[in-house]
């Protein structure tokens, strides 16, 4: 029913994408209980997390319904319509790792711009206390380290003072979740992440939009050549 995912992307997304097929092609019904979680790290070829991220997601979209001791199990759909809106919706939101980055190069550069202008002696603080945990972690701990990553950028967008933009990020974050990650993995990278963060948030204390912006944009677009060096990702979704 399931195959190994291909790493085109977030693995968490690839694996929702198969479930939803197989619920469009009717292989899947409604009371229906997917197999282990297990047996979905065998079947998929992804780790226990990458399939509870993909269980998550699934209830957010209403397909399916955890019951705690028993297993996981397809939701009653009224039309088969709903399924085939719940999956296009899926399709729209993962787009591709370039074209994320390019999104986000637009938000963040903006973001970093409010920061500069509207942070307070608290948000810096802040900032900085995250850099000196990124610091203190060194090389180790990629799950710890892609937090306190996420962290450092929701930071910046929470001083820039705007709402809308907030949620935003929160969305491209963790569609970029997976990729992020494996970046951390790279030696060195974490790192040089840190130090960009600190040559950033000198640049938000000094009170220089423009110079702050610069180096976010720099930040991005090593972070992106990293993700691009282990994602592998194919010419067309380029």
């Amino acid at each position: 029913m399931f195959e190994p995912v291909k790493f085109y992307g977030n693995l968490s997304e690839g694996v929702v994408n198969q479930i939803m097929q197989v619920i469009k092609k009717g292989e899947l019904k409604p009371g229906d209980k997917l197999p282990p979680e297990r047996e979905m790290c065998t079947m998929f070829s992804v780790s226990r997390t990458v399939i509870r991220d993909a269980l998550k997601m699934l209830v957010g979209l209403g397909v399916v319904t955890i019951r705690h001791g028993m297993g996981a199990y397809i939701n009653e759909v009224d039309e088969a319509e709903d399924v085939s809106r719940l999956a296009s919706l899926l399709q729209i939101s993962r787009g591709t790792v370039e074209e994320l980055f390019q999104v986000r190069e637009v938000l963040e550069s903006q973001a970093v711009v409010w920061c500069t202008q509207n942070a307070n002696e608290q948000d810096l603080q802040q900032l900085e206390n995250i850099i000196r945990k990124g610091k203190e972690l060194g090389d180790t701990g990629e799950s710890k380290l892609a937090l306190l990553d996420a962290e450092f950028h929701l930071k910046i967008v929470e001083a820039a003072g705007n709402k809308v933009l907030m949620r935003l990020m929160i969305n491209l974050l963790d569609l970029l979740g997976e990729n992020r990650t494996r970046t951390l993995m790279v030696p060195g990278r974490p790192r040089l992440s840190v130090m960009d963060h600190a040559s950033i948030v000198e640049a938000i204390k000094q009170r220089d939009p423009e110079l702050a912006r610069q180096r976010m944009l720099s930040h991005l677009a090593d972070v992106r050549e990293a993700i691009r060096s282990v994602a592998q990702v194919p010419e067309e979704w380029e």
